[in-house]
């Protein structure tokens, strides 16, 4: 996977790009660098990008107005946020975008490294299950019209691993096609979810997020189980609840008639959350 991917960085600090380079590169990644947004978003139109390191605060066009850009094209490039100790609350409200996770600049190397493996499995995920679906598709399509599409079928099971569930780690081979918690369905196969007959608009995490709290509906997830779920890595609990937290946040902005006063994901004070769904 790392001889093929090709990820560009972004960052106005020469020595953030040099030192993220070198680390990519050492890894036998296909590494290109932006100084500024503006010559990020330039580049969108010139070469595919399989991730995209960004700095969320430079001068002119800051991260998220990068992403937002790098959306607007239809491209699905993998996107990991660097932001610096201060500015992690406006990192936190800017992740609307489907960005795939976001990291301080002060990471340990290692850790940075990791979550690039984790994102670029991510995508590679995603477009298996996406021409999974396709395929399955044509074949309805075939099967109405009297055509067979048995084989073709066949053949996209079997490179697909025969899954064709939720992205989720552990436990996604279980899932129903469809799962129902009261008003909820969450459509595993198509990853969608609809409440109360409306359909809800959510990143790849948060529809993995959902799906882990409903499978546990009234039960307390830890901020570590609901990492591991949804996101599928070990961390510490204090990381973990920095991690979940924004994507609750924006969750409850999707499903919650009042996000202000939750009535269906619940907080359990320094501890997790529960999904309760009549």
């Amino acid at each position: 996977m790392s001889d093929s991917a090709n990820i560009l960085v972004v960052d106005d600090e020469q020595n953030i790009r040099l030192t993220l380079s070198a680390l990519l590169r050492r890894a036998s990644y296909t590494v290109t660098t932006a100084s500024s947004g503006e010559e990020a978003v330039s580049l969108f139109s010139s070469q595919p990008f399989d991730l995209m390191l960004v700095d969320l605060q430079m001068t002119g066009i800051n991260g998220i107005q990068v992403v937002e850009a790098l959306r607007a094209r239809g491209l699905d490039t993998e996107v990991i946020v660097l932001t610096g100790h201060g500015s992690l609350e406006s990192a936190i409200e800017g992740i609307h975008q489907g960005i795939f996770d976001y990291m301080l600049k002060t990471s340990d190397p290692a850790q940075i490294m990791d979550r690039v493996a984790a994102g670029l499995a991510e995508r590679i995920k995603r477009q298996r299950q996406n021409s999974l679906i396709n395929t399955i598709g044509q074949a309805v399509q075939e099967l109405a019209s009297g055509g067979s599409a048995t084989h073709a079928l066949e053949d996209s099971l079997s490179n697909s691993g025969g899954s064709i569930g939720s992205s989720s780690s552990p436990g996604a081979a279980g899932h129903e096609r469809v799962l129902t918690i009261g008003h909820l369905h969450l459509d595993t196969w198509h990853q969608t979810a609809t409440l109360s007959e409306r359909s809800l608009n959510l990143t790849p995490t948060e529809f993995r997020l959902l799906l882990c709290l409903a499978e546990h509906s009234g039960q307390m997830l830890s901020y570590t189980q609901l990492v591991r779920c949804a996101q599928g890595y070990e961390t510490s609990e204090l990381e973990a609840g920095e991690l979940i937290k924004p994507h609750i946040h924006h969750l409850r902005q999707k499903i919650e008639p009042d996000p202000s006063a939750p009535r269906y994901l619940l907080n359990v004070r320094g501890k997790g959350y529960i999904l309760q769904i009549d």
